[in-house]
């Protein structure tokens, strides 16, 4: 079994926070997050595929993983590429925006990959944030937009066993100034909050019966988010 990370080039990186961060500290943002990944993957197989040197260079030398170079734009299109390169059938896919897994919803999905082709866990917004395949070539790759209803509908189409891992931790991407907050929330002893934490940046109550934080940097700007 392989687990399959694809990284975006890191000029390219969370735009979306680019007003919060800049782009030297989204870039080691996305190094720590990779960090917590990689420590909740220990004792398996990673590869990293990625169009940057620099993401290629850290995933060979800090994380021991093995990686490809990506040869064509698109997430599918790394994706079926990294098919092609690896050997083993039997994969994970996990996105490089995660930092919140742990090592027991991965021992979650080897005990129930022996019973199930696909297992497919949802990020909050509707894609995919882990996708187990019993063999790569089970289903059609369709990341971007809804792509959790889309593998289920292939693995459905398909009549394969599949199950859906319903976890919030894995749930959570990091790609806004908000999604930072549940980093300080959930992520205790995590690589990413003691960096994040390092900047300054801070995550306060507001309207607590309401569910509602603000994460906010040093005085500056700060964000609210209505749970």
């Amino acid at each position: 079994m392989k687990v399959l990370i694809p990284v975006s080039p890191i000029n390219s990186l969370k735009t979306r926070l680019s007003e919060f961060l800049s782009s030297e500290e989204r870039k080691n943002l996305l190094l720590n997050m990779l960090r917590d990944i990689n420590k909740a993957l220990e004792g398996l197989d990673v590869v990293i595929i990625s169009r940057d040197e620099e993401i290629l260079e850290f995933g060979k030398n800090e994380l021991k993983a093995e990686t490809i170079k990506e040869k064509y734009k698109g997430l599918n299109k790394a994706i079926k590429q990294a098919f092609e390169e690896i050997e083993d059938d039997e994969v994970i896919i996990i996105p490089a925006d995660i930092p919140l897994i742990k090592k027991r919803h991965i021992e979650d999905i080897l005990k129930l990959s022996k019973d199930y082709d696909v297992i497919i866990a949802p990020s909050r917004g509707g894609g995919t944030n882990l996708l187990y395949l019993k063999s790569k070539n089970l289903i059609e790759i369709k990341y971007e937009g809804f792509s959790f209803l889309k593998h289920l509908e292939e693995a459905k189409k398909k009549n394969l066993r599949y199950y859906i891992y319903d976890s919030f931790l894995i749930s959570v991407d990091i790609n806004t100034p908000e999604d930072l907050g549940e980093i300080f929330i959930h992520g205790d002893s995590t690589y990413t909050k003691n960096y994040l934490k390092g900047l300054g940046i801070e995550v306060e109550s507001k309207h607590s019966s309401a569910g509602r934080f603000v994460v906010k940097r040093g005085g500056d700007n700060e964000v609210s988010n209505p749970m």
